[in-house]
């Protein structure tokens, strides 16, 4: 999976491209490698920095700087001729929330992973808490070996993100499949109540045999 810390990101975007979409009143979406779109279909499994869906109101008797700067005005817009550098970092806070229909899941320094967005995966971690499995374990196993993107905001000192995954049904299946074989170990290391009958019901999930 690819990270990215947005502390450190900075983006060069073409103003002319943006400038067209604007005076059309089409939608203005950015990725977090610049690419820009104009439909909200083409980055679903894409961290999104920038999304405009309804025109800004800007004077059209404004010069193509200043509309650019208007635009990106939380970003700390640096224009230089037709690129426009916009640092995302300055608008972490909106840039979660411009990705909540799409995460996976969101990881907080201080309540960690409380859940995940899609039923099937938070089936499978609601049922693996009494097999001796949580959250950070699953959400470090998705993020060491599934595709997709986690986009966080980390200087040491805090921490925050997002995970975006690319095949949902890849990261249940190998999800799954680390469950079971980590539920197998906590038994052998006796972790486990295999009588217990929320146990019981979570090793049927996994089709695991006690």
């Amino acid at each position: 999976m690819k990270k990215i810390n947005i502390k450190d990101l900075e983006l060069n975007i073409d103003i002319t491209q943006i400038l067209n979409l604007h005076s059309s009143k089409t939608p203005i979406i950015i990725d977090v490698d610049g690419n820009i779109y104009s439909n909200e279909n083409d980055v679903k499994k894409k961290a999104v920095i920038f999304k405009q869906i309804t025109p800004k109101q800007i004077s059209s008797m404004l010069d193509a700087k200043a509309i650019a700067s208007n635009l990106f005005a939380d970003y700390k817009p640096n224009i230089l001729g037709t690129i426009c550098k916009i640092k995302p970092v300055s608008n972490w806070q909106n840039i979660i929330d411009m990705n909540k229909d799409n995460m996976l899941y969101f990881d907080h320094q201080s309540d960690g992973v409380e859940m995940f967005e899609d039923k099937v995966l938070e089936d499978y971690g609601w049922h693996a808490s009494v097999l001796e499995i949580n959250y950070r374990e699953i959400s470090e196993f998705i993020e060491d070996n599934c595709e997709g993107i986690l986009l966080c905001y980390d200087n040491t000192i805090q921490f925050s993100g997002f995970v975006i995954v690319d095949d949902i049904n890849d990261v249940r299946a190998k999800v799954k499949e680390y469950i079971a074989n980590k539920a197998k170990e906590n038994i052998k290391e006796n972790l486990v109540d295999v009588e217990d009958d929320d146990v019981i019901e979570a090793l049927e999930l996994f089709e695991i045999k006690a």
